[in-house]
């Protein structure tokens, strides 16, 4: 009775194991192209670079940041000096957690771009900035395009493919 017992728990165990082993994880949403997040460079260094800088670390109002605050349009050299010469980082997990969505983050540019507009921009140019800072800090790419109603939680997205999306 014993034997029959183990002999039928290891085969429900060995199932199990097959069963494991044959599911794949899921891929984390792709939620950009990355024909947007290359627009959305050219645009973020046209406009949100200037103070959140080239790699978006922000300002910390150390001397010699590239380009010097004093290079800036005047409304620029005003937000920075309201803000004590810093501005926060648009990249990493401490700035991605900050949002739910991406849907939140996108409005959330969109609102910021809105103040400084990027040179050429037009209704979709905070999409494109937003994939690009999606890509920054290492969301993977994909054949879908951000729109405004994209709306996938940030904490889905897996942060760790941003060599691969460069």
């Amino acid at each position: 009775m014993i034997n029959r017992l183990l002999v039928a728990a290891t085969a429900v165990a060995a199932c199990g194991c097959f069963v494991l082993i044959g599911q794949q994880q899921a891929e984390p949403p792709a939620v950009y192209t990355l024909d947007q997040a290359a627009a959305g460079k050219t645009a973020y260094e046209s406009s949100c670079g200037k103070c959140h800088l080239e790699g978006l670390t922000g300002r910390r109002g150390d001397p010699g940041e590239v380009p010097p605050v004093s290079s800036l349009p005047e409304n620029m050299q005003k937000t920075l000096a309201d803000a004590g010469g810093k501005t926060p980082p648009l990249i990493g997990s401490a700035f991605m957690a900050k949002w739910k969505t991406t849907q939140d983050l996108s409005l959330r540019i969109k609102s910021a771009a809105g103040a400084f507009p990027p040179e050429n921009s037009n209704e979709e140019t905070y999409l494109k900035v937003t994939a690009y800072i999606l890509q920054s800090s290492g969301a993977r790419s994909g054949t879908q395009a951000l729109t405004a109603d994209t709306a996938v939680p940030i904490q889905s997205l897996d942060m760790n493919h941003s060599a691969q999306n460069r």
